[in-house]
């Protein structure tokens, strides 16, 4: 993908040093203005000048005594508040971490800071302010550590509990971290300071924690200004929000359509009716299409949307652009070459000079002989499924495997009833349950018992997307419409079900597949459908059948149902709204958001992209030709995926996404979901739920230790927390307001309802998003394993012959391929991103030291889990650890692996 960083921001700049009403005191020797921090982070050279200068008191600026409300507070602040100042001669010494995207002459900083009182109240009420000191420093892109020295006086002041923070500059920085010496007092920033025309001032606490009702009575008012300020109060709904703002609010899914540019790119309204009912999206403000007042007009694809600007935490990422290579894969052969595997074949060569042509290889250009050689390396990273034995994936074993330990394991139900049933409307859909009968699955069971039998002994298990499928099925397989023509391709798609058998060696035997049609002539007559059952001569390595045929159909009916409803839904779209709800009605004082807040970080970014280049139905680029969202092209729902999520958020519920609740549902295990470590797995060797319970038990623990810390008094306290209670309710409320009468909602009046509450939020957000995200490319991206798009008839003689071009025929074609493994290419996890357990502030971001030492125990649980995972992977016994392929299963291993360089580990947070 190409990647911008975010578009300079114009504001007035602050006369330089010996500006009216400045007085300059150089504090110390200049020691350049920063130095390299991290990894990461860019060598920022020495400047001529770096000084820390006074703001002489008379010309202090008004920060936290206003009553402005946040739109008159655009303009710049307003009266003097000496009265609440205090002047003194003494300091405290410290350092200030802070990031910016340089964009500005000559890199000048200018900025001043004024410490706030947790302790000591002026006349207004508030903490009173420190002096106001000067920074004056020139630096460079990247992140920088500064030396300051900040006016205060404990014995008049008492102690810091907040800073003010006002940006003089051409240039926005993000501050990181404040961190004074004596006395130690740490802010943790986390924050963007525009110049003064578009943030008047920030304001920042100190990383100690209250709830509402204990908080220092100095700080109190500054705590409810900064919610009054998130949630926009005094902002008319009608006004523009500026990627300078901090305004958090709620919006349908109303921007997914683009009726202006073409009446076919029109898409309904997610949320807020019954037919579609749909968590609630972040608040953009656009204006609304000219063809539908309903919906919102979209920005240019190569504009970013909205979002509050401490949300934007890294660089922006744009559209890919993409080479048409239409049509089919006409052999392995072709597809193997394009990852290095066998002879370069001509396709080979032309990916590799369209690479080379858009700079996606090193600028050089190279020969054809050099291509055809295989001098140069792949452009197209080797997926893992064909890594170690690249036609594995060919077996049943392995189709059944990644069931338990591919990228989509919480599909996988123990039968309790046969045959299958539907619960699809018979006055609509007819007849849907299922044809597969006894004979189709007792034939292939070995004669070792019947039906009955195996289901009374936990032996039968299915995977059925049938219902999810079946009512979009005739609008699929009509694609693509008259308009279409060249933008999406040929569909024919089945209601795919799959029956296994659970065997000895815990490995899954397919069964049967069944694949179902409507009925041509009227959907109300039910369906028609056919079912598959392993051929007794197999085919050999060169030649395909019917059966692997249904079971890429089975396939891509679970990579689509992932994608839109285990992936995006459950992890992306219903926890948007959570992190809204936080950081409107919890203050960042608030212990629970700082319990939760890192499991929040790139959320509301990552969302808001996939909306204008993931599941968007099309904008036109700046050329002139029509960009469709990659999901709409790539994975068969197209133009209804996200329909077809939204029916499936009918059933949404939130209690049953903590994973001991989740397995026990599916049937997969039984026990006390409150007592996860002694759930008894039906399926022993079950890797994403055997690694998946160890980490909830960590997670559990952990935030069952925090809480504790700050709700000692048991479950009054929870329920006479008011910020919390706010929290919640806009959560189940307005959140997720088409829900809301849903009888399974916590109460959020009980610690247990809090631990579990918080537990669940933080387990979706890292360990459950990484176990259905982060194998797409390693399973995906080899299209023949796991196909998005299927075409052609199946033939209905499981043991039938088609050749090698023939299959290719019927799964995902060349560019929509492309496409998905230029989405899905990348390591899921970048450098530096903060794992599971980890924070960049570690060792500052709470002064409580029980809660510190609570993390610290939490990180040496996941570290034992970590181990425990290498073990497993090790133990040949455990055949669902690899499988035929031999690829051990990494998805939820918490720590990086040097042995395994495909898997960085979990991060804390939905951070791609």
């Amino acid at each position: 993908m190409q990647i911008r960083h975010s578009p300079r921001s114009h504001a007035p700049s602050l006369a330089g040093a010996g500006a009216p009403g400045w007085t300059t005191t150089l504090l110390r020797p200049a020691r350049g203005p920063g130095r390299r921090v991290g990894p990461r982070s860019l060598l920022v050279p020495w400047a001529p000048r770096s000084e820390l200068k006074f703001l002489h008191p008379s010309a202090c600026i008004s920060h936290g005594a206003t009553t402005t409300t946040p739109k008159q507070a655009r303009a710049v602040a307003g009266s003097d508040v000496r009265a609440s100042s205090a002047t003194t001669s003494a300091r405290v010494q410290g350092k200030l971490l802070l990031q910016s995207s340089v964009d500005s002459p000559d890199g000048r900083l200018r900025l001043s800071v004024q410490l706030v009182s947790a302790t000591v109240a002026g006349s207004d009420g508030r903490g009173m302010r420190g002096e106001a000191a000067a920074l004056d420093a020139v630096i460079a892109s990247g992140e920088t550590e500064l030396d300051v020295e900040l006016p205060w006086d404990d014995e008049a002041l008492g102690a810091p509990g907040a800073v003010l923070v006002t940006n003089h500059s051409d240039l926005p920085v993000y501050l990181k971290l404040l961190s004074l010496t004596s006395p130690a007092v740490h802010f943790v920033c986390d924050g963007w300071v525009y110049p003064v025309g578009k943030h008047p001032y920030r304001l920042f606490f100190t990383n100690d924690a209250y709830v509402k009702e204990n908080t220092p009575a100095a700080l109190l008012k500054d705590r409810e200004d900064e919610l009054r300020q998130l949630r926009g109060e005094g902002v008319p709904a009608d006004e523009p929000l500026q990627k300078w703002d901090r305004v958090y609010d709620y919006a349908l899914y109303n921007d997914l359509g683009n009726p202006d540019l073409r009446k076919d790119l029109a898409r309904p309204v997610l949320g807020g009716s019954e037919e579609y009912p749909y968590p609630r999206r972040t608040r953009t403000s656009r204006p609304p299409t000219k063809t539908d007042p309903e919906s919102e007009a979209r920005v240019p694809v190569e504009q970013e949307v909205y979002i509050p600007c401490d949300e934007r935490v890294g660089p922006a990422v744009s559209a890919p652009s993409l080479p048409k290579l239409g049509g089919h894969f006409k052999s392995l052969a072709d597809i193997y070459s394009l990852f290095g595997l066998g002879r370069p074949t001509l396709l080979y060569v032309a990916i590799q000079i369209v690479a080379t042509l858009f700079r996606i290889l090193d600028s050089n250009r190279y020969t054809i002989k050099e291509l055809i050689d295989g001098t140069v390396k792949p452009v197209l990273s080797l997926p893992q499924v064909i890594s170690a034995n690249p036609k594995k994936w060919r077996t049943d074993e392995e189709f059944a495997r990644e069931m338990l330990a591919g990228t989509s394991p919480v599909a996988i139900k123990r039968v309790t009833e046969f045959p299958l049933t539907s619960k699809l409307e018979r006055a609509v859909y007819g007849d849907q349950n299922s044809r597969i009968t006894k004979e189709h699955v007792e034939k292939n069971m070995g004669g070792s018992m019947a039906v009955p039998q195996a289901i009374q002994e936990g032996k039968l298990y299915f995977v059925d997307h049938h219902d999810w499928v079946m009512p979009y099925l005739k609008r699929i397989n009509e694609l693509p419409g008259a308009e279409e023509m060249g933008e999406i391709s040929q569909r024919k798609v089945y209601a795919a079900r799959t029956l296994l058998l659970l065997q000895d060696d815990s490995t899954l035997k397919p069964l049967a597949i069944e694949l179902s049609s409507p009925d041509p002539e009227d959907e109300r007559h039910g369906a028609i459908s056919t079912v598959y059952t392993p051929p007794v001569d197999r085919a050999g390595d060169d030649t395909f059948t019917a059966w692997e045929l249904a079971k890429a159909h089975a396939a891509a009916n679970d990579a689509c149902k992932n994608n839109f409803v285990h992936h995006w839904l459950n992890a992306h779209a219903t926890m948007e709204p959570v992190v809204i709800a936080a950081n409107r009605q919890l203050s960042v004082l608030h212990p629970i958001h700082k319990l939760l807040k890192p499991h929040f970080r790139k959320t509301l970014e990552i969302n808001a992209t996939a909306r204008q280049i993931i599941f968007g139905a099309g904008d036109r680029r700046k050329g002139g030709g029509i960009y469709r969202g990659i999901h709409e092209v790539a994975f068969f729902p197209s133009k209804y995926g996200m329909e077809m999520s939204s029916k499936a958020y009918r059933t949404w519920n939130f209690t049953d996404l903590a994973l001991p609740n989740e397995l026990i549902k599916r049937g997969v295990a039984r026990g006390d979901p409150k007592k996860p470590e002694e759930l008894e797995l039906l399926i022993k060797d079950y890797p994403y739920a055997v690694d998946g319970l160890e980490i909830w038990t960590a997670i559990k623990e952990w935030v069952t230790d925090y809480c504790v810390i700050y709700y000692g008094d048991g479950d009054g306290a929870v329920a006479g927390d008011s910020e919390l209670r706010a929290w919640w309710s806009e959560v189940r409320n307005v959140g997720h307001g088409d829900l809301s009468d849903a009888p399974w909602w916590p109460a959020m009046d009980c610690v247990d309802d809090l631990v579990e509450t918080c537990a669940t939020i933080i387990w979706l957000g890292s360990a459950y998003h990484s176990a259905v995200s982060f194998g797409q490319y390693a399973y995906n991206g080899f299209v023949p394993n796991r196909p998005t798009i299927t075409s052609g008839e199946v033939p209905s003689d499981a043991g039938a012959v088609v050749t090698e071009a023939e299959f290719l025929g019927h799964i995902t074609p060349r560019n929509e391929a492309f496409g998905l493994m230029a989405l899905t290419m990348s390591p899921p996890v970048k450098p530096g991103e903060p794992l599971m357990g980890e924070r960049p502030d570690t060792e500052r971001w709470t002064s409580e030291q029980r809660a510190a030492k609570a993390l610290l125990e939490f990180n040496a649980k996941l570290d034992a889990v970590a181990e425990a995972i290498k073990k497993r992977n090790a133990d040949g016994a455990l055949r669902n650890r690899n499988g035929p392929v031999e690829v051990p299963y990494t998805l939820l291993a918490p720590r990086a692996d040097p042995a395994a360089p495909h898997v960085g580990g979990i991060p804390n947070s939905i951070a791609v």
